[in-house]
Parts: C-alpha cells; sequence; structure tokens
C-alpha cells in the first residue's frame, strides 16, 4: 500500500535527469494521464449519460446524426484536465523541490502586468485575425496536394466541431463553454506548454527564445487546425514571452483566457442577434490591412513598455 511516505520520497526524485530525459519523462506522464483519464472519461459518461463508449459511439460522433453535444462536452472537459492539468503538476513534483516555484504560479505580479497582458490580446485581434486570414490562403504545389486536402478535411471537421459546441441558447450554455473552452484551456495549455515544456526546451537548447518558439509551434501543431497554425504560433510565442518578462504562469494564463473568452461571448451575441457577425473577424475582411497596421503599432508600443517594465524590475 502506498503511503504518504512514499510519495514525499518521490518529489524531486528524477531533478538530475539530464534535460532531454526529462522531455521524455514529460511526454511520457502527459501520454499515460491522458489514456487514464480517457478511460476515466467513458466510464463517468456511463455513470451519467448513460453512453457506453465502446459500444455506442455514435453518440459521440460529432457528424452522427444525433451526436450527444452535453456528453461531448463533458467528455472533452475530463480527457483536458487529464492531458494538461494533470501532468504538469506531476511532472514538476518528480522534478523539482518546488512545485509552485518549477511552475512559476507562485510569484506575486503586479496588476499592471495582468492590465497590459489583457490590452495586448484586445489590441492584437486584427492582426491575429490577418495572419488567420492570410494563413488560410497557403496552397500547396501540385505535388503535396493530396496532403493539402488532408488537411482542409481536418480544417472543416474542427470548424463543425467548434460550430456545435458554440451554439449557445442560453446563458447557462454560454458559462459551460466559457469553463470548457477558456478555463481549461488556459490553465491547462499555459502549465504543460510554458510552464513545462518552454521551461525544459530552454535547457536542452540553452536559448530562451528557441525553448519560446519550439513549445509555441508544439501547442500550434496540437490543435491540428493547419490553416489556423501561425496566429496560433503568434499568440504561443507571446504567452512565452509574457511568462519570461512577468515571471508568473498567472500572466499568459490570463492573456490565453482572454482571447478564448472573448471568442466564446463574441460568439453567443452573435448568436442572439446582439453582435454584427464581423464583430470576430475584424482585421480578415474589409479594411483589412489599415486595421492590422494598427493593431500592429499598437501591439508593439504594449510589448516595448511591457518589457521595458520587465527590465526595469529585474534591474532593481
Amino acid at each position: 500500500m502506498t503511503t504518504r511516505k512514499d510519495i514525499d520520497m518521490l518529489k524531486g526524485r528524477f531533478s538530475q535527469l539530464s534535460n532531454f530525459n526529462q522531455i521524455l519523462l514529460s511526454l511520457s506522464l502527459v501520454v499515460g494521464s491522458s489514456f487514464i483519464l480517457l478511460f476515466v472519461g467513458s466510464l463517468l459518461c456511463y455513470l451519467f449519460f448513460g453512453i457506453n463508449i465502446m459500444t455506442d459511439t455514435n453518440a459521440l460522433d460529432i457528424n452522427g446524426a444525433n451526436p450527444n453535444i452535453p456528453a461531448l462536452k463533458f467528455y472533452q472537459a475530463v480527457y483536458s484536465i487529464g492531458m494538461f492539468i494533470i501532468p504538469p503538476f506531476i511532472i514538476a513534483y518528480l522534478l523539482s523541490f518546488n512545485v509552485g516555484e518549477y511552475l512559476k504560479i507562485n510569484q506575486s505580479t503586479k496588476f499592471l502586468s495582468f492590465f497590459q497582458a489583457f490590452l495586448l490580446i484586445l489590441v492584437s485581434l486584427p492582426l491575429i485575425n490577418m495572419m488567420g486570414e492570410l494563413n488560410s490562403q497557403i496552397h500547396f504545389p501540385d505535388s503535396l496536394k493530396g496532403i493539402e486536402q488532408w488537411m482542409r478535411n481536418s480544417e472543416e471537421h474542427a470548424t463543425v466541431v467548434t460550430q456545435k459546441f458554440l451554439k449557445m441558447d442560453h446563458l447557462g450554455d454560454l458559462l459551460t463553454n466559457l469553463f470548457l473552452i477558456a478555463v481549461i484551456p488556459a490553465l491547462g495549455e499555459e502549465l504543460l506548454f510554458r510552464g513545462v515544456l518552454q521551461k525544459q526546451l530552454s535547457k536542452l537548447t540553452g536559448n530562451i527564445h528557441w525553448g519560446i518558439f519550439i513549445s509555441a509551434a508544439l501547442f500550434s501543431a496540437l490543435h491540428m487546425q493547419f490553416f489556423g497554425f501561425f496566429p496560433r504560433l503568434f499568440l504561443g510565442m507571446l504567452f512565452g514571452y509574457l511568462l519570461v518578462w512577468t515571471g508568473s504562469l498567472w500572466v499568459p494564463i490570463l492573456a490565453h483566457l482572454v482571447n478564448n473568452g472573448l471568442a466564446v461571448t463574441a460568439s453567443y451575441f452573435m448568436g442572439r442577434g446582439q453582435l454584427p457577425e464581423e464583430a470576430d473577424r475584424i482585421g480578415s475582411s474589409s479594411m483589412m490591412w489599415e486595421t492590422s497596421i494598427i493593431s500592429l503599432i499598437l501591439f508593439s508600443i504594449l510589448t516595448y513598455h511591457l518589457f521595458r517594465s520587465r527590465k526595469r524590475q529585474v534591474e532593481c
């Protein structure tokens, strides 16, 4: 029987592993936790929704005639927690004697840093939408048309999932989606990609910028939406630098939460006819270049100010 003493003995047990082996251990724990939570999610779906995933696969088929959207959302939440939120704490426990310090979640941060991160997301939205518009227009050479078609089919499938998940009839649906699409990803993806992988990749490469770039690329690739790769890469790098400049993971978590939360909230009000449908496409339609240039200028000013504030803080 495992005791508290046995668990305590594992604290920092693998801190002496090489950087490469720490990454392998981390990825193994993520995969292992994901499989365990997939099984747990299956059991919970049976208990709460009466769905046996092993025999009733159509109930969770988003393209099926009658998919059970509440069950799908529940299953997605359980899986996301198992893949993104639980593993970083286990990894930090095994590789460090101070979990909070390892993940940068015990750092006190000035309100100004949170406010600047909030503004950065707001002003960068047209720029991000422009990147998405340009990214979607990429075409491969004829020799790679098969790969391009597969990517576009994956993109269309992801769009169908998003549309069905974002169909909201009342406030309860909005709150559910904010938890599923904003809160869980903001916490989990930042814990894993910025709190763990960015740190480990920076040590492996010996360069913080490479660590930020590679972890952001992995973050974007994981979404399996290839024609939205560059906007997510941009966001991933922004979140990475926010962590470096502020020293607190809570700042990129807030920025991630704001980005996803705004999209969900806008979709809710557009569905009710209280916002024009163009509200979430500013920067990707008419006046694309004008709004994007303004967005880039404001983003650059805020980024520079945040960088300078961090530099002065370090020097003090």
